[in-house]
């Protein structure tokens, strides 16, 4: 699943390394809470590898959380 929605319009606008196109963001990380209510998220490009950090309030990540573990499982090998 594509979590683009989450990132800044910023990265957004960046293209690919891999092609003309954007990049595809996954949560790719254990999720982290910090101070003030956030929640940090590793997001990590499904083509060209590129890692970014995101922050969430907390509103925000109990909207997309099921979906965010779903994926962060998919994306860490199992030991």
């Amino acid at each position: 699943m594509n979590f683009n929605h989450l990132m800044e319009e910023n990265l957004l606008k960046q293209r690919c390394k891999t092609g003309p196109k954007e990049c595809y963001w996954i949560p790719a990380a254990d999720v982290r809470s910090t101070q003030g209510n956030h929640v940090h998220v590793t997001m990590c490009c499904k083509h060209c590898g590129k890692r970014e950090d995101i922050f969430l309030s907390k509103q925000e990540y109990k909207i997309q959380e099921d979906m965010i573990l779903r994926e962060v499982g998919r994306a860490t090998p199992r030991q």
